[in-house]
């Protein structure tokens, strides 16, 4: 089923912002600009904070990580969600991996209301980085963060160990909570899993988690790294230069001018099978 129907988009090229190709860069025309500095986007909305999906890439954790991109989200104007198999997935399953951490813990895992909080648990906490953590054992002092990956990663996983960007997003949590450990807890979906991720036979499938200590003082440099990085790009309206190997879909998305424009492109990117 499609879902190309469900993306909305607000901001086209040459309208709220410029993409220099010369310079692979792109400039935030001033009338947005001062809308976001403002707090005036929809007379409310100022700059995104960075919060647990982009500090890896702010902080550039591996090679697939673009601070082009947290950019871009930043200013309102990165790519929306194409595909929803994976997201609808975790929403489905995650509940039922916090029944499991319960019965084998025997201890209640508090959870947190993405509706309640803005997707912002942390939002009386700091005014750059947030998130909306998992789950958080409170007798344990331990924070929870919940994973829905394939089975073809188990194995990349105990070989080569968590993504890293992972692991940044569970600190961040962690240390805005206050928690001294965190716990990552994936579970790993065959593909016919994705395709009606409400029944998800969680007792047949492989459940892990992985326990940390937080290291405080990393933690803190992370955060003063990502905080210098907000500054720095939220007083100027040049985003950092783009790469074409890890952003081009970035920039597709970004050079539309107008609606007719955008719908040539969802055109093209539903029969690639990138929309659906």
């Amino acid at each position: 089923m499609f879902m190309n129907n469900k993306i909305k988009r607000h901001f086209y090229n040459g309208e709220h912002y410029l993409i220099n190709e010369e310079n692979k860069t792109v400039e935030i025309l001033p009338e947005f600009y001062q809308k976001l500095k403002q707090k005036k986007l929809w007379n409310k909305f100022g700059f995104k904070k960075i919060g647990g999906s982009s500090i890896g890439d702010v902080l550039l954790v591996d090679q697939y990580k673009s601070q082009f991109i947290a950019f871009c989200r930043m200013m309102w104007i990165g790519i929306p969600i194409l595909d929803r198999k994976y997201v609808d997935a975790g929403i489905a399953i995650e509940p039922k991996v916090i029944n499991v951490i319960e019965k084998i813990s025997k201890k209640s895992v508090e959870t947190f209301d993405p509706v309640e909080y803005n997707y912002d648990f942390f939002s009386d906490k700091d005014d750059v980085v947030g998130g909306l953590p998992d789950g958080f054992i409170k007798e344990d002092n331990l924070l929870i963060e919940i994973k829905t990956t394939g089975i073809k990663n188990f194995e990349k996983w105990e070989k080569w160990g968590i993504p890293a960007a992972y692991h940044k997003q569970a600190q961040l949590y962690s240390y805005l909570m206050g928690a001294k450990k965190y716990a990552i807890v994936a579970t790993f979906l065959e593909e016919e899993d994705y395709l009606n991720p409400s029944e998800f036979p969680i007792n047949k499938r492989m459940v892990k988690s992985w326990k940390f200590d937080l290291d405080i003082t990393k933690t803190e440099d992370d955060i003063k790294k990502v905080k210098e990085w907000y500054y720095q790009f939220t007083n100027q309206r040049i985003s950092p230069s783009y790469d074409l190997k890890v952003d081009s879909d970035m920039l597709e998305w970004l050079k539309p001018r107008n609606a007719n424009e955008w719908e040539e492109l969802k055109n093209k990117w539903i029969m690639e099978g990138k929309i659906q």
